[in-house]
């Protein structure tokens, strides 16, 4: 695996970090931004990514085998998002 391969999956791996976060503090109706939550989901997103693609993970497997949980962990995220912001509105 080349050091380039490793790279380019720490770099996915914190991109997807950033969306994760973003999701995270959108779910959560009212409450400040915490940076150093943030931060640390893209430190892990990147050595997530970077195990990957040490390992020679695909992206195609690694997307197939994290679909279902991403996909699962998404429709939560929104569903809280809309879930707090009704009850909230309704107080």
């Amino acid at each position: 695996m080349s050091v380039e391969q490793i790279v380019t999956g720490v770099i996915a791996g914190i991109i997807s970090g950033a969306i994760s976060a973003l999701l995270g503090y959108a779910k959560n109706a009212g409450e400040n931004f915490e940076p150093k939550k943030a931060i640390q989901t893209l430190v892990v997103g990147g050595f997530i990514g970077g195990v990957a693609s040490y390992e020679g993970m695909s992206y195609t497997r690694a997307e197939e085998w994290l679909e279902s949980i991403g996909a699962i962990t998404l429709l939560e995220y929104i569903k809280k998002a809309i879930w707090r912001r009704l009850r909230k509105k309704k107080k």
